[in-house]
C-alpha cells in the first residue's frame, strides 16, 4: 500500500532509448523521468541528441534500441491518443493565413471540431490579441508571435503533454518573457513540458527539473532547486589522500555545518554559505591535516559547462 502511495506518476519515462544511425548513436540508453505537472528543460550543445529524442517521442522517428511509456502506457499504443503533441524543429505556419485561420487549418487536419469563439480564446491564451491579429497575416508576425501561434495549433489538439524543441530560440528580450509567460500560464492549467535548448539560462528561471544531455548521453537528472544549490557558493576541502577525506567526513559529521555536502576522492565539497572559520575550527578540533581549502562561486551555466567537460 505504502509503495502505491509514493509511485511517481511519469508522462514520460524512457527505458533505455536509443538511435543508432549506421556506427554512430545520436541517442545511447537514455532513461529519463518526467512527472506530471513538470516543466523539464532538456538542456544540451547543438547535436547533442536533443531533437532526436523529442523526434522519438512524437512518433517521427523509431527507435533502434529501448522503449519510452508515456502516461504508462508503452510507445505504440501511446502514440495513438492525442493526449502528447509537439512543436519538432520548427514552427509550421502557413504564413499566409490569418492566426484564426491557422487554428481552423489545424483543426481540419486533426478532425477536431471548435467555434470561433473557443479559438479565439486559445490565442489569448497563449498572449496573442485575438481582435488585434484578426486580419493580419501571419507573414507580418514578429518571431516571437508566431513561436505563440505554434504553440497555439499544438494545444488545440487539448494535450496533456508538450514538447517544444529550442522555442525560445531566436527571441529578443520581450520575446523570450512573451514566450515564458505563455508557457507558464499553460503549465498552471496542467500542460506538462518538455522543453529543450542549449542554453541553460534560458530553462533556469521556468523548469522545476533539469536533464543535460551531451553526446547523446543524459549525463544527469536534476531538480532546479538542487542545481541551484550546487551551482552557488561552495567550499572545497582537499586531503592527502581519499581515506583522510572519508575519515574527515565522519569526524565532521557531529559539528553543526551545512548538511548538504559531498565526499569525492580526496575532497568534501560543502554547497551553499558555510562558516568558513568553523569549519576550520572544527578541522583543527579533531586534529584533521588538510591539502587546500577554497571557497568557490559559480553560475548555472559554470556548472552545466562543467557537466560538459566531464562527458
Amino acid at each position: 500500500m505504502e509503495d502505491s502511495l509514493n509511485k511517481k506518476e511519469y508522462v514520460l519515462e524512457t527505458a533505455d532509448l536509443s538511435k543508432k544511425y549506421k556506427d554512430f548513436y545520436a541517442v545511447k540508453s537514455v532513461n529519463m523521468h518526467i512527472e506530471k505537472g513538470d516543466i523539464y528543460g532538456f538542456v544540451g550543445e547543438n547535436g547533442a541528441g536533443k531533437t532526436t529524442i523529442i523526434r522519438l517521442i512524437t512518433g517521427l522517428a523509431a527507435p533502434s534500441e529501448g522503449t519510452f511509456y508515456l502516461f504508462g502506457e508503452e510507445k505504440d499504443k501511446a502514440l495513438k491518443s492525442r493526449r502528447v503533441a509537439g512543436i519538432v524543429e520548427s514552427v509550421s505556419l502557413n504564413k499566409s493565413m490569418t492566426a484564426l485561420e491557422n487554428l481552423k487549418y489545424q483543426c481540419y487536419i486533426c478532425g477536431i471540431k471548435k467555434t470561433d469563439e473557443e479559438l479565439k480564446a486559445i490565442l489569448e491564451e497563449v498572449g496573442l490579441d485575438a481582435r488585434a491579429v484578426s486580419k493580419r497575416k501571419v507573414r507580418n508576425f514578429s518571431l516571437g508571435m508566431r513561436q505563440r501561434l505554434g504553440i497555439a495549433t499544438v494545444i488545440v489538439q487539448d494535450p496533456e503533454f508538450v514538447l517544444l524543441d529550442e522555442p525560445m530560440n531566436g527571441l529578443d528580450p520581450q520575446g523570450f518573457i512573451d514566450m515564458r509567460a505563455t508557457i507558464l500560464r499553460l503549465n498552471s492549467r496542467g500542460i506538462t513540458f518538455l522543453i529543450s535548448s542549449h542554453i541553460l539560462s534560458e530553462l533556469d528561471r521556468i523548469c522545476s527539473k533539469i536533464g543535460i544531455i551531451s553526446k547523446g548521453v543524459l549525463t544527469e537528472e536534476i531538480m532546479i532547486d538542487t542545481l541551484h544549490k550546487k551551482s552557488g557558493a561552495r567550499t572545497v576541502i582537499n586531503f592527502e589522500s581519499p581515506e583522510a577525506a572519508e575519515k574527515a567526513l565522519g569526524l565532521l559529521a557531529k559539528y553543526q555545518l551545512p548538511e548538504d555536502r559531498e565526499l569525492a576522492e580526496k575532497s568534501i565539497t560543502f554547497y551553499g554559505d558555510t562558516d568558513v572559520n568553523a569549519l576550520m575550527a572544527a578541522l583543527v578540533g579533531e586534529k584533521i591535516k588538510i591539502a587546500s581549502i577554497n571557497v568557490k562561486e559559480r553560475s548555472v551555466e559554470d556548472y552545466y559547462l562543467e557537466k560538459l567537460r566531464r562527458s
